[in-house]
């Protein structure tokens, strides 16, 4: 029963029902909390896989720059590099860049080419395909073959970003040595 309250004519709480809605506001204020933490670590994985719906596409390569020990910068494929770098929605990828400029072979057979003509593509190009995955804004490409066999198996880490249709990415160790940054254009 209410006790009322004669100067403003509205009738108080029992004192015994105040502490039912003290208990009610306490377990609605812990169940507020708790969804708050809760709402605070779910974004790590939800992080993770808009970076990886941003990156589902075909891109196309625009530049990839070699840096060595000493600072140098060199375009690695040329000033103009071709390449494809399609990642698909059921995590797979295959990337391959080259320069604009590779050999012809004399032979019209690639294999009798001479060893300037093998060195020239060798040096001038680079594919490979797996799986991949975005883990702490890297892609990490799983690689199940690669024209340089030494990432063959290996997890190779590119801390990566997307702005509108241009994915860039670096890469730690290249295979030339020293470091790259590539940029990629989402073909449209």
């Amino acid at each position: 029963m209410a006790v009322g309250n004669a100067r403003q004519g509205v009738p108080r709480p029992h004192p015994q029902s105040r502490g039912k809605i003290m208990n009610r506001r306490n377990t609605l204020a812990a169940i507020s909390a708790s969804l708050l933490l809760l709402s605070l670590t779910m974004p790590a994985g939800d992080a993770a896989a808009q970076g990886a719906k941003s990156l589902v596409g075909s891109w196309a390569a625009v530049s990839a720059v070699t840096t060595d020990a000493s600072g140098k910068k060199t375009d690695t494929f040329g000033p103009n590099p071709r390449g494809l770098l399609v990642f698909t929605s059921d995590d797979r990828y295959t990337l391959t860049i080259m320069r604009a400029s590779l050999p012809r072979f004399a032979s019209n057979n690639r294999n009798k080419g001479s060893a300037e003509e093998n060195q020239a593509v060798v040096m001038g190009s680079i594919a490979h395909f797996g799986k991949y995955k975005v883990e702490d804004k890297a892609i990490v490409f799983n690689v199940e073959s690669s024209t340089y066999a030494n990432w063959d198996g290996a997890p190779q880490r590119r801390p990566f970003s997307v702005s509108g249709d241009q994915l860039k990415y670096s890469v730690p160790v290249a295979s030339v040595g020293g470091t790259a940054d590539l940029v990629w254009k989402r073909i449209k």
